[in-house]
């Protein structure tokens, strides 16, 4: 019940907020919103996203191909859409999407353990982050340098940020040590409950982790492969914050693109749905402190929350229809077993 409040204060400030901010802006920002995304640089937006999509796909089978399983992308594509489906629409976007993900993959390759499905969905999780907030890092520096916010302001952007990358930097620290750090995660965020992560022999958790350790070595050709497409990956999206900044205010720059860029990643930090509301605040104060005017800055804001939300209303198609035939499988499982 307490999850369950706290879910709904979640999406409620995210609507305020979203809110505050439309009423800030004024309806013409929703009306030249909706006219940028209709149109041809709308398509342009879509197929550079279609374009980290496929990075990400191919960094995933990369992630199982080092572990001795050559999956095809088609069904990891499957997979990774209903992930983000999942994470995107939901107050729980750090690890929702990630749990769904092991589990279909899990029933859909059986013959994948519960400790291969677990660490390759944290090796992805943990390797996206690391590059997730090199690209965070370097736009909010960017924007220090040609920005102009408050002190207390800039203070709490820097605060927010460093304590994700603590988070990442502990990981890194306990793999030094070789220590665990992903049993304490995983407690912390009550995934331990969940009966289908204990594997038959022992703790899947543990295992998860030792396999996810035997990944992260800087002499294995995998790990350089994989931060590689990730680096990819976040390369067309901060090309696609340049592209719709030019659509939008007639400017290219590249410093101007990577502080947007930053800004937008910080917005996406928040637990709220589709980062409703921190998207906009977010990128609206960047367009501000960078001159270009806070009402582009939500149009920004809108524009590229509607890109997404494409990618992710297929994932939720894709979501039902890989649920509906698990389910399927096991309604007819359990009429086979019975005598």
């Amino acid at each position: 019940m307490g999850r369950l409040l706290k879910s709904i204060s979640v999406v409620l400030l995210g609507a305020v907020l979203f809110t505050v901010v439309v009423v800030k802006t004024g309806p013409r920002t929703l009306g030249r919103a909706f006219s940028l995304l209709f149109d041809f640089q709308g398509l342009v937006l879509l197929l550079l996203t279609l374009v980290s999509v496929f990075f990400t796909v191919w960094r995933l089978k990369v992630i199982f191909k080092s572990f001795g399983d050559n999956l095809p992308a088609k069904e990891l594509l499957l997979l990774w859409l209903a992930d983000f489906g999942v994470s995107y629409l939901t107050p729980f976007t750090v690890f929702g999407g990630d749990v769904a993900k092991a589990y279909f993959t899990k029933k859909k390759f059986e013959f994948l353990s519960w400790e291969r499905t677990i660490s390759t969905a944290a090796v992805e999780r943990i390797i996206d982050a690391t590059v997730f907030f090199v690209f965070l890092i370097a736009g909010l520096a960017v924007f220090a340098v040609k920005g102009e916010l408050s002190f207390c302001l800039s203070a709490g952007v820097l605060l927010m940020a460093g304590a994700m990358l603590g988070l990442l930097l502990f990981f890194y620290f306990k793999r030094w040590k070789k220590e665990s750090a992903f049993q304490w995660l995983f407690e912390k965020a009550g995934l331990k409950k969940i009966k289908f992560f204990n594997g038959q022999n022992g703790d899947a958790l543990l295992g998860a982790e030792k396999e996810m350790f035997q990944f992260f070595s800087c002499f294995k050709k995998h790990f350089w492969q994989v931060l590689g497409l990730s680096v990819l990956r976040y390369a067309m999206l901060l090309v696609r914050a340049g592209f719709l900044l030019f659509f939008l205010t007639g400017r290219v720059g590249f410093f101007k693109s990577l502080a947007v860029f930053g800004f937008a990643n910080l917005g996406s930090l928040s637990p709220v749905p589709a980062s409703l509301g921190t998207l906009d605040l977010s990128v609206g104060l960047a367009f501000g402190g960078l001159g270009l005017g806070f009402g582009a800055g939500t149009v920004f804001s809108m524009v590229w929350r509607s890109v997404d939300l494409l990618i992710c209303f297929a994932g939720i198609w894709f979501f039902i229809k890989i649920g509906l035939n698990v389910a399927e499988r096991k309604i007819l499982g359990f009429f086979r077993r019975r005598p």
